[in-house]
């Protein structure tokens, strides 16, 4: 792969990121922000990524949650 390829395979992860992050934080109830990121990722073939970024999100959670647990034992 070229730096000009990588370049823009970042600058087109970033923007979708981005977006994603913008629809979260919308002012509108969190169901419909959902579905609508949801959506708009399956539009451009990219669901999946959310679906990891998410079981990420909540194994880093979960593990937050234990490491604060044993620090006030």
């Amino acid at each position: 792969m070229s730096k000009d390829e990588g370049f823009l395979e970042g600058l087109i992860l970033g923007g979708v990121i981005g977006a994603a992050i913008g629809i979260l934080f919308a002012p509108q109830p969190g169901d419909k922000s959902r579905e609508e990121l949801k959506a708009g990722l399956e539009e451009l073939g990219l669901a999946d990524i959310i679906e990891r970024i998410g079981e990420a999100f909540e194994v880093g959670k979960e593990e937050a949650i234990q490491a604060i647990e044993e620090a006030e034992m």
